[in-house]
């Protein structure tokens, strides 16, 4: 199929890494995909200095929090004009679009250009306001937009079950033109054979080591990660901790970790080229707090390098990780059972060599990206079928 995907990330966006994975898989799998980047942000490079720059400035920062949805709003216009004259000039036979909250151009572009449409939706319309949400919204605009474009498009990609039955739910749609394509991971270096970290001071056939890779932000449970460290340190005194990332909570988790002193190794922000050796030097990966309907990236990665993972039972884990066979689970949000997981691990090295083991196994077998573009095409192929028989030429 000749397919372009469309998305609205801004460059430094993690949700880049998700596009060129898909992307490279589609093109792998024999398939002509166009990744387009169509965010209209600005990037900054224009910024004015002096007093006029601070004065824009301080007026962007008292005001932008009351007009970013009218802005978003409006900007549906210079998307739709933009967006079919790039397609206009070259018509793909199907249009995927990664959702963007308050953006719909996509509905106008693909029925004027008569494209079948197939939404990425990685989450509600409402994620936003589920936590520190720095923006006052126009009330219920995000989500009968999202149900405008859920009836409207010919097949809708998601990453969960959960995900997929929230939405049919709340906005009573059609569940059979739904697609389940959880996360995947880059099998060539998510890998058990993946060398370790230079940069990590311990060697793990000394001491049992404990990771944990991603942003520092309240739905990551950082106040109970910082917990794990500091009684599971002081319980178990041969362990060690390496956390790698960076976000407005670390500060958080870094007092918690106080006491341990130099058994804690914070990386900071890392490129995510250097993330599969820092994953390498650790045996034990822990996820204290998830998103209710998303598909954990970093969890997967850790299942392909072959790590024992600690992670909370929410459907969208239990779809790719057996309790007992590639994991341990615990109930959302309950930290004792969380911190008496990992004392379990850290204290028996073949239950940690097994689980490991069927993980990487797991992933190897259903959760590369491959995998994830298979069933995303799967809905791109309906929806093109769709749209042959309602409109034959």
């Amino acid at each position: 199929m000749k397919i372009d995907y469309l998305h609205y990330l801004v460059s430094e966006d993690t949700g880049r890494h998700h596009v060129r994975q898909f992307a490279r898989a589609a093109q792998a799998l024999g398939h002509d995909l166009r990744e387009r980047a169509m965010n209209l942000s600005p990037d900054g490079s224009g910024a004015v200095g002096g007093a006029s720059g601070r004065a824009r400035s301080r007026l962007k920062r008292q005001l932008g929090r009351y007009l970013h949805d009218p802005k978003e709003l409006l900007w549906n216009l210079r998307y739709a004009r933009r967006e079919e004259a790039l397609l206009a000039a070259d018509p793909p036979e199907v249009l995927l679009v990664r959702d963007h909250v308050l953006t719909a151009s996509c509905l106008s572009v693909s029925r004027r250009l008569r494209l079948p449409l197939v939404l990425e939706m990685n989450s509600p319309a409402e994620e936003g306001t589920l936590y520190h949400d720095p923006y006052v919204h126009l009330p219920g605009v995000s989500a009968w937009l999202e149900g405008i474009k859920l009836r409207r498009a010919d097949a809708v990609a998601v990453v969960s079950s959960r995900l997929r039955d929230y939405l049919v739910e709340r906005h009573r749609v059609d569940p059979g033109k739904f697609v389940v394509a959880p996360n995947g991971a880059d099998l060539e270096v998510f890998t058990p054979r993946a060398p370790r970290d230079p940069g990590i001071p311990w060697e793990l056939s000394e001491v049992p080591v404990v990771g944990f890779v991603g942003s520092f932000r309240k739905w990551h449970g950082v106040d109970h990660l910082g917990r794990m460290l500091r009684e599971v340190g002081t319980a178990r005194p041969a362990s060690r901790f390496l956390m790698v990332g960076d976000g407005p909570e670390i500060g958080v988790t870094r007092r918690l970790a106080e006491p341990l002193g130099d058994r804690v190794v914070f990386t900071g922000s890392v490129p995510h080229a250097r993330v599969p050796r820092l994953v390498a030097s650790f045996q034990i990966g822990v996820l204290p707090e998830t998103l209710f309907y998303g598909s954990p990236l970093k969890m997967i990665e850790w299942m392909a390098a072959g790590k024992a993972i600690v992670a909370p039972a929410y459907e969208p884990v239990r779809e790719v990780m057996q309790d007992g066979e590639e994991g341990l689970l615990f109930p959302p949000g309950d930290a004792n059972a969380m911190i008496r997981a990992v004392l379990a691990l850290i204290d028996d090295p073949a239950l940690r060599q097994r689980l490991g083991a069927a993980a990487a196994a797991r992933a190897a077998a259903s959760l590369s990206w491959q995998d994830n573009a298979r069933k995303v095409l799967q809905g791109c192929s309906a929806a093109l079928e769709k749209h042959r028989r309602l409109r034959p030429s």
